[in-house]
């Protein structure tokens, strides 16, 4: 496996165990993630940065790292020489882009001495992301690849699976198949035709509907995507990969828009290209900017102009909406604000290979600049990705539902 697919696994692992009380199986595996989270919110992509003391607590919140952790994580990173920590608690990065956060994160991983069953907890998730995998051929996988007995590796499999590292679906007693919510984001043709063969003629008919849509559009709403296809056929599509559901919220309301898993697959391992969402965040929050914001407070009218602009370096405004309707990529680090006068700010962009990508995918078409969100009022001020929306509908599902997600993962095989 690749360093930087490694390490965009450990973030998606580390994401999944932000919900665990005690990481202790897993230690490594959360230290090295949390590395990479932390790195990321730090960094510029093509310059130095220095965060103070005050900041650096904020954005490690941000990040998910509490207070007692910041500490490790920072000694960590320094013996790793890819921070330096000033007397005055002041940290120094070097730029660094996304894909090599990726794999500096792999390589921190590496650096811990992480057991056995930790590295076969990364290398299991590539594994079923390919196709769903049955029980039995998994089991004997990991025994053999990492010398397991079969004790340690149903106890490996087990917490892998209630964490949420990797999804299953009961096909018989006592077998199942496991996959997880990248099933769609290689080869989705020949996936998306497979699934098809399992569905109803009406539902058949919905799907190619739909996928036109979306085809034309590149990203369309929730509410659309129920008045074509049914709350119960969505969801279940959703929760096997076939659909992204991205959410932007604030205090007042959310609203959720669908991509296509595989939006990101011209550019490389749509996995890898936006493993920690920014991207995805990027396109959401200027989407609205462009949708919701008034002329007088600055609103978006030229998206992809606006992103040649940042691209090249180039602050945009001043205006009143960029220090109001972006919290959320500021948090993330993607942009920095520069005061102006009164309540008006200019915009930086931090991560030039994040808008990169995000124009990339707005000129094939896979991202719509007339995408339109339901957000009425307010400011983006949160952002939930496309694995978070699918684990939650997985909860949530019926006996009937997935008892047609066992026939389409059975022929995705």
């Amino acid at each position: 496996m690749q360093d930087k697919t490694k390490g965009a696994w450990l973030i998606h692992h580390t994401n999944k165990l932000s919900d665990v009380k005690n990481v202790g199986d897993f230690e490594e595996i959360n230290i090295s993630g949390k590395c990479g989270l932390l790195v990321s919110h730090i960094s510029e992509s093509e310059k130095e940065s220095t965060i103070s003391k005050e900041k650096l607590a904020l954005i490690a919140k941000a990040a998910g790292i509490s207070k007692l952790e910041l500490p490790g994580i920072l000694d960590v990173l320094a013996t790793e020489k890819i921070i330096n920590v000033g007397r005055n608690g002041d940290v120094a990065s070097l730029g660094i882009t996304t894909t090599n956060v990726l794999v500096q994160t792999s390589n921190i991983f590496d650096n811990l001495n992480p057991s056995g069953e930790q590295k076969a907890a990364v290398e299991i998730s590539e594994l079923v992301s390919d196709k769903p995998v049955p029980q039995k051929q998994l089991n004997e996988y990991i025994g053999d690849t990492y010398r397991l007995d079969a004790k340690k590796t149903n106890e490996l499999i087990s917490n892998a699976e209630e964490i949420g590292f990797i999804d299953s679906e009961e096909v018989d007693a006592g077998n199942k198949l496991f996959f997880n919510g990248n099933l769609f984001r290689k080869e989705q043709l020949n996936k998306t035709n497979a699934v098809l063969s399992t569905l109803k003629a009406e539902e058949s008919r919905k799907v190619l509907e739909f996928d036109t849509m979306l085809t034309k559009a590149g990203c369309i709403s929730l509410v659309v995507g129920i008045r074509v296809l049914g709350k119960e056929l969505i969801e279940k599509l959703q929760s096997i990969g076939m659909y992204d559901f991205n959410k932007v919220a604030n205090d007042k309301e959310q609203v959720t828009f669908i991509t296509r898993p595989s939006a990101f697959a011209k550019f490389g391992n749509p996995f890898e290209e936006d493993a920690l969402d920014l991207a995805k965040a990027f396109v959401s929050s200027l989407t609205y900017g462009m949708s919701y914001s008034s002329t007088n407070r600055g609103k978006i009218t030229m998206l992809k102009a606006l992103l040649n602009k940042l691209i090249s370096g180039y602050e945009v405004g001043p205006a009143t909406a960029i220090g109001q309707d972006y919290k959320i990529l500021e948090l993330k680090r993607v942009i920095a604000l520069r005061h102006d006068i009164g309540s008006k700010f200019y915009m930086r962009l931090l991560k030039k290979e994040v808008g990169v990508l995000a124009l990339e995918v707005l000129n094939s078409g896979d991202a719509s600049e007339q995408a339109v969100l339901s957000l009425k009022s307010g400011n983006v001020t949160s952002y939930v990705g496309p694995e978070a929306n699918r684990e939650f509908t997985r909860k949530k599902q019926n006996q009937e539902s997935k008892r047609d997600i066992i026939d389409a993962l059975r022929t995705l095989r």
